[in-house]
């Protein structure tokens, strides 16, 4: 699913990261405002800690607030991030500022956003589109792994107003943007579009109640994958995800058809843990992977009127053991719940795997050990098989 509708509450204590220095002038094109609402700073030395509360609790009313200020404290939140020090210190770097590799991060941030705004913008699209989302594998229909076109960003334009036009016939209103991300021999696209429209009662800032309609921001993310010929969606609906397999495939494969978003091919299988039982959990050959447990698994039994049944939550093979062991035949595995314990990270990670084409988990760069295992287990079944029985008709042979 796409993100759903929420509101954004502004983190002003992302504002206590920030060294006096980069805050004052961070806060320089508002301090007219500031002075109006009792807040007087002429210089760093007023910057103490009963200024910034102060600060704080007239961020947090929220009213009143002058026009930019809320958007770049909502951006530095997102950027400011632990782990976002590499990313920040690229930026830096792109933006020409001489850095330190000590720099804290909200200091970074504060001074690409003074110098190049729209770099920091780009990062957080770039990690937005990394973090957990409901992934869906469209696998390209033909016998060989086809490689995008040439001039992938030029032919976003292309994409970007087929999308627009599409879009607002169906009622998702203008809007539409393209934001593409190049990866190894692939892509990662950002897709900016608007819902369909809503109302909402509001209190205005005369505490009078009065009606707002809106179109909320939504973003999508596809992604190519390169080593399996899938494309990667994340789509509210299936009109959307239509849409993009056939405008991505047109426009950045040459092929309109290359993605079948009606009736796709199979590409995730829990049958694996039936076959194989608890060596699904052996980690093999992934040093980088410290331990790999199985929370929940999902069945559907047809032989009992299609009894839903969920093993679990803890370890599905402890659960198993209590009742004998073993997975009926007969019952199908609809929805299991691994979690991930990678070398040097103190959270598991975890992963969701709902057949036939869908998973959840960070895609941020260190996933690639847990997709090149879920690939050894045969969880994300092989080309080969997935394309097994599609009639050849339907192919798109080079």
């Amino acid at each position: 699913m796409a993100d759903s509708f929420r509101p954004r509450f502004l983190k002003p204590s992302v504002l206590r990261q920030v060294g006096v220095k980069w805050l004052f002038r961070f806060l320089k094109p508002y301090l007219a405002w500031l002075a109006s609402s009792g807040l007087t700073i002429r210089s760093e030395r007023d910057l103490d800690h009963d200024m910034l509360d102060r600060l704080s609790l007239a961020l947090m009313a929220g009213t009143g607030l002058p026009p930019g200020l809320p958007e770049a404290i909502d951006l530095l939140s997102d950027t400011s991030l632990p782990g976002m020090d590499d990313r920040l210190q690229h930026l830096a770097k792109r933006a020409k500022l001489t850095t330190d590799p000590d720099d804290p991060t909200a200091d970074l941030a504060v001074r690409i956003y003074l110098k190049a705004p729209n770099l920091l913008e780009d990062l957080r699209r770039e990690v937005e589109s990394l973090r957990p989302r409901t992934i869906a594998r469209y696998l390209a229909m033909s016998q060989a792994i086809p490689k995008p076109l040439r001039d992938l960003k030029r032919r976003c334009g292309a994409l970007q107003e087929s999308l627009r036009r599409d879009f607002f016939k169906r009622n998702r209103g203008n809007g539409t943007r393209v934001h593409f991300f190049p990866e190894d021999a692939g892509f990662r696209l950002m897709i900016r579009r608007g819902d369909t429209l809503r109302s909402q009662a509001v209190i205005d800032e005369d505490e009078e109640t009065r009606c707002l309609i809106l179109r909320p921001e939504l973003y999508d993310v596809i992604r190519y994958d390169p080593r399996h010929g899938d494309l990667l969606v994340n789509a509210r609906a299936k009109a959307d995800i239509r849409a993009y397999c056939r405008f991505i495939g047109l426009h950045l494969f040459g092929d309109g058809s290359l993605f079948d978003g009606i009736d796709p091919p199979r590409r995730y299988s829990l049958d694996p843990i039936r076959e194989m039982g608890e060596d699904i959990l052996t980690r093999g050959k992934f040093d980088a992977i410290e331990e790999v447990e199985l929370n929940t698994l999902e069945l559907d039994h047809p032989a009992l009127d299609h009894v839903g049944l969920r093993l679990g939550p803890d370890n599905v093979f402890t659960a198993l053991r209590l009742v004998n062991g073993h997975i009926d035949p007969s019952a199908m595995l609809m929805r299991g719940k691994f979690t991930f314990k990678l070398t040097g990270e103190r959270r598991k990670r975890p992963v969701i795997i709902v057949p036939p084409n869908t998973a959840i988990y960070d895609r941020d760069d260190a996933a690639e050990v847990i997709e090149l295992f879920l690939e050894w287990k045969e969880i994300l079944m092989p080309r080969t098989e997935s394309l097994r029985g599609v009639p050849e008709s339907l192919f798109a042979l080079s």
